[in-house]
């Protein structure tokens, strides 16, 4: 299979990247940016969708795994040490007994196997041109959306006197 790079393959067809997806993997990879951010930087206009978009490329999904099979070589790293690793961090801290950073070991794990993603919810709002009462209502309507994504786990019971529950041992069974 030939490389993927930027300059035109005769032998294939244009199954090169052009500089400005080059300038995105670039970004992603190695600029420790989101996948919007690398598309907002190599300077495409729609940059959420472009940069699905891209990523759904077989052109641009081939050069990334070449890109990321060098970095991988050079350095050493890889998804499944990572995460290997970052699982037995977890596992010390926990037995540890440092809980926040067996969290924050687990988090990250999560990260890199994609199974958790940040989500930010951004809204853009000209608070210039509002009354300061238009305003009250519009921070009272985030907080009321956020409450309703919100699950309540308050317990029911107060846990701080639990009742005593009495057992019955094996003899007063049998005498019954």
């Amino acid at each position: 299979m030939p490389k993927v790079g930027i300059k035109e393959d005769k032998i294939h067809g244009n199954r090169r990247l052009n500089p400005k997806q080059q300038k995105f993997l670039d970004n992603y990879l190695h600029g420790d940016m989101t996948q919007t951010a690398a598309a907002r930087e190599a300077g495409y206009s729609n940059a959420n969708v472009r940069a699905v978009q891209l990523l759904n490329n077989p052109t641009v999904k081939e050069r990334m795994e070449e890109m990321r099979q060098e970095l991988e070589s050079k350095y050493g790293v890889t998804v499944t040490k990572s995460v290997r690793d970052m699982q037995q961090l977890r596992d010390e801290a926990w037995q540890a007994g440092n809980f926040s950073a067996a969290i924050k070991a687990e988090e990250l794990r999560l990260k890199v196997t994609g199974l958790m993603v940040n989500r930010s919810h951004v809204t853009h709002e000209n608070i210039d041109s509002m009354s300061k009462e238009e305003i009250q209502n519009k921070l009272q309507e985030f907080v009321d959306r956020a409450k309703n994504r919100m699950i309540d786990i308050t317990p029911t019971e107060n846990i701080k006197n639990p009742k005593q529950i009495s057992v019955a041992s094996d003899s007063e069974i049998l005498v019954k």
